[in-house]
C-alpha cells in the first residue's frame, strides 16, 4: 500500500522527462558525451519504472480516479509465427506477422502488466527522426501468441494522465460479501495532489 501518492506521481514525471531527454540521441551525444547504448538503457529503465509505479498506484484502489482505472491505449498486435524460449528470445523479421497488425485499445493496466512480466522487450527506431518511436513487448504468457506495440507518444500521454490524476471526491461503502470497505466512485480532478474531498457513505 502506498501511503502518499504525491511523491510517486512526481517520480513519474521525472522518469517521463528522462525518457524524452535520452531519446534525443544526437543531443545526448553532444551534451553528455554518452553513447546510444547508455541512452537506450536509461529509456528502458524509464519505461519499466513508470509501468511499475502506475501498476502500484492502480493496485492501491484509492489513489487514482475511475478514469485512470479505465484509461486505454491504442495497441498494435502482431501474431507470433515462431516459438520463443530462453534460447530464442528476440523478435526478428521471421518471428511475427509484421505485415498484418491488428489495432485495438487495451487498458493501461494490461500494458503495465505486459511490461512488468515481459519476456520480449524491444524498441522501434525511426531513422529519419533519429529516435525511438515505439516499444514492443510480450509477456511470459503471451510470448508465443502475440507481441504488442505501443507508441512513445501514447505512453508519455498515459504517464502524464496518471501523474496529474487527483481524486477530488471519493465514495466508500461497506461490502457485506467481502466484509470490507470498497471504493464505489472516485471522481477525477487535476488539482493539487493530496487535497481530495472524501465522502464516506455507509452501506
Amino acid at each position: 500500500m502506498i501511503h502518499e501518492s504525491y511523491a510517486w506521481k512526481e517520480d513519474l514525471l521525472q522518469r517521463k522527462e528522462e525518457i524524452i531527454r535520452f531519446n534525443c540521441h544526437t543531443e545526448l551525444l553532444k551534451e553528455e558525451k554518452s553513447d546510444e547504448e547508455i541512452a537506450t538503457i536509461h529509456i528502458e529503465k524509464g519505461i519499466f519504472y513508470t509501468a511499475f509505479i502506475i501498476r502500484k498506484l492502480l493496485d492501491c484502489k484509492s489513489k487514482l480516479s475511475d478514469e485512470a482505472d479505465k484509461y486505454a491505449l491504442n495497441v498494435k498486435i502482431y501474431n507470433a509465427k515462431k516459438h520463443l524460449d530462453i534460447i530464442n528470445k528476440y523478435a526478428d523479421n521471421d518471428t511475427h506477422d509484421w505485415n498484418n497488425p491488428i489495432t485495438k485499445t487495451k487498458q493501461g493496466r494490461n500494458v503495465c502488466n505486459w511490461l512488468i512480466h515481459s519476456f520480449v522487450f524491444m524498441f522501434n527506431y525511426d531513422e529519419e527522426q533519429k529516435k525511438y518511436v515505439s516499444f514492443l513487448v510480450s509477456s511470459d504468457n503471451d510470448r508465443n501468441k502475440y507481441i504488442y506495440e505501443i507508441t512513445f507518444s501514447d505512453w508519455i500521454k498515459y504517464v502524464d494522465f496518471i501523474a496529474s490524476d487527483d481524486i477530488v471526491e471519493l465514495e466508500i461503502k461497506y461490502d457485506d460479501k467481502h466484509k470490507e470497505r470498497i471504493c464505489t466512485r472516485k471522481k477525477r480532478g487535476i488539482e493539487s495532489v493530496g487535497h481530495a474531498i472524501k465522502k464516506f457513505q455507509a452501506a
